[in-house]
């Protein structure tokens, strides 16, 4: 089915799919969005909900190209273990994606690229929980949260405060959240339609987390995302038709 358009007929001669199915499917698919109807002709098109969609899956493979840049200076700033993570499935996690390794001497803090964390626990994932809007940040928070360490914020009340927080420096703080000994501070980043999309870790050995440190780095961090951000809306923009295109 490579025409731009299909007819319901047509997409149930190719999908094999009773006519009456594809008739339910279509319009489910049109009332969200997904299809628009062309009525002079009774077809069909890809609608913005598919495009944004579409959109969205082709950044997230490469986000890592994308935020490489603003990784690295990062690195060079703060000399610690910077990460990169993504939003996982329907929000209710990060994965990690990208990381460079910490250049100082001694201890240093590595992250397995690929390994999964859900949102309460720990800087990065919570950042991106810092983003969600009210209703999905309360239905997250009902749910049983189940802890990594035994400093990771499960009681709901908590992680409220530290939200509260993480709202009013722009950055969220956690102290041994998912591995012991490791201090973290993550800000998270938006599409261009304001969803979060992941976010940005700086993730430091306790000892040389000093307050300044901590400052210093959630300021670096709030300025990487706002670049983040700014390559997002220029990918979208980019991948827009323009005025009077077909």
């Amino acid at each position: 089915m490579d025409a731009p358009t299909w007819s319901q007929g047509e997409i149930a001669e190719a999908t094999g799919m009773p006519k009456s199915t594809v008739s339910r499917l279509v319009k489910f698919l049109a009332d969200r969005g997904f299809l628009t109807l062309l009525a002079e002709r009774n077809r069909y098109s890809l609608g913005p909900a598919a495009i944004d969609l579409g959109r969205r899956a082709s950044a997230l493979f490469d986000i890592r190209g994308l935020c490489r840049p603003v990784l690295e200076q990062l690195s060079f700033e703060t000399r610690e273990t910077v990460i990169l993570t993504s939003v996982v499935g329907a929000g209710g996690a990060v994965r990690c994606v990208d990381q460079i390794e910490s250049t100082r001497e001694g201890l240093r803090v590595f992250e397995q690229i690929g390994s999964i964390f859900p949102l309460h626990a720990g800087a990065a994932p919570r950042a991106v929980l810092v983003l969600l809007d009210e209703a999905e940040r309360d239905r997250y928070l009902s749910r049983q949260l189940a802890p990594i360490t035994d400093r990771t914020l499960v009681d709901p009340v908590a992680l409220r405060q530290n939200i509260a927080l993480a709202e009013k420096t722009g950055y969220v703080v956690s102290y041994g959240e998912t591995y012991e000994g490791v201090t973290g501070i993550g800000a998270a980043f938006s599409w261009s339609n304001g969803c979060p999309a992941g976010s940005l870790a700086i993730a430091i050995p306790t000892p040389r987390a000093t307050p300044d440190v901590v400052k210093r780095s959630g300021e670096l961090l709030k300025a990487a995302c706002l670049r983040v951000n700014a390559l997002l809306s220029a990918d979208s923009a980019a991948s827009q038709p323009k005025d009077g295109s077909q």
